[in-house]
């Protein structure tokens, strides 16, 4: 599929906790076509790093297509011969600089002071992203919704339509998510990502647009996202222990400046990417991503997943560290309607990206 990157406009955007409005911007694509009853509309949610380029290449040259290109397409799992696909650009899109993304955050000029927002941009939630959706397809004329499904924090924003907009949701599926960020996650790798910025002498308070920014805490902290989303046996099985410089007299054993391969090569996989992130934008997805949370007015996580009416489908990665099997069963004995699809890629969070074969057919199954 060749593809389009549109764009839709917010001119008051209400940040609900902090009760602030600006303008706000969103990208999105969309794959197939809009039947006109609007009525056979999906809603893909990306995932942290991810963008609203979920399918297809804007040019035929294009080295990649799109990250899920494997399920979303003409007679695929996602089959745009039958739905109409939407996916959307989140708020502070971490891929502030890719020219084919289009979100405002913390890396945008406020128009009231010409300058970027840097740390004055409104603090938000997941439920914001979600809102933001909500009027694109308000202004589509969409009421109804076949499905809304994404991986990782794209899981999250299904459950948040589920709990939040019920009445337009025909069925939930989030892939490598569950419906609860345990503590854990609020450390790593969210708080720690943050942590990694803010201690780089060249965030300056997220003050750094005029200068050199702080590359070395946006490494780690991407160093820290992907080792908290992979495994012991995807780094054993394609590292091992082997030096960097396998043929050196100077290996790790004496020297601090030389590595392991795993290392050197998880840094190489972060820094291709790097050229597009803004790291005050990390920080502020992290923090969605921490403050991720179904409960409302002081209900218990029984009581709220206890309002989510919809079929569920939960397709859990059993090697995933971040969102687990454990999590996924407790969330089952309190969803009315809920199937839980589960696989073992052995790789971790990851696999929902990469290895779709695992559940494809699952998926398939659930959405006819």
């Amino acid at each position: 599929m060749i593809v389009q990157k549109q764009f839709f406009s917010i001119d008051s955007f209400l940040f609900e906790e902090e009760n602030r409005r600006i303008p706000v911007k969103i990208g999105y694509e969309t794959y197939g076509s809009l039947n006109q009853a609007k009525d056979n509309a999906i809603l893909v949610c990306h995932f942290f790093t991810g963008t609203s380029h979920a399918a297809g290449k804007y040019q035929e040259n294009d080295a990649l297509p799109g990250w899920w290109d494997a399920l979303i397409g003409p007679g695929k799992t996602i089959d745009t011969d039958r739905f109409f696909v939407i996916c959307t650009d989140c708020l502070s899109n971490i891929n502030f600089n890719n020219p084919n993304v289009v979100t405002t955050g913390p890396a945008s000029i406020n128009p009231e002071t010409g300058r970027q927002y840097g740390m004055d941009f409104p603090i938000f939630t997941l439920k914001d992203v979600v809102k933001t959706q909500k009027l694109l397809l308000d202004s589509m004329g969409i009421q109804k919704l076949k499905y809304v499904i994404g991986p990782s924090m794209g899981g999250l924003q299904a459950f948040m339509w589920a709990r939040h907009y019920p009445e337009m949701v025909e069925k939930l599926v989030s892939v490598v998510a569950t419906p609860m960020m345990r503590p854990a996650c609020l450390m790593v790798p969210n708080q720690l990502g943050i942590d990694a910025i803010m201690l780089d002498p060249a965030w300056k308070n997220g003050n750094y647009y005029d200068s050199m920014p702080p590359k070395s805490g946006l490494l780690l902290a991407f160093k820290i996202l992907l080792t908290a989303t992979r495994t012991d046996h995807w780094s054993h099985s394609n590292f091992g222990r082997k030096f960097t410089n396998q043929d050196s007299a100077r290996t790790p054993f004496n020297s601090f400046s030389e590595k392991f391969l795993v290392e050197t090569e998880i840094e190489k996989t972060v820094l291709q990417r790097m050229q597009f992130f803004d790291a005050n934008s990390y920080i502020y997805i992290a923090k969605a991503n921490s403050l991720f949370d179904l409960c409302e007015n002081d209900e218990t996580l029984e009581q709220a997943l206890k309002k989510i009416k919809i079929p569920v489908q939960m397709i859990i990665d059993q090697s995933d560290l971040m969102f687990t099997q454990e999590q996924a069963e407790e969330a089952r004995t309190w969803l009315s309607d809920c199937e839980v699809v589960y696989y073992n890629s052995r790789n971790g969070h990851l696999s929902c990206l990469y290895e779709t074969d695992y559940f494809s057919s699952a998926l398939k199954n659930f959405v006819v």
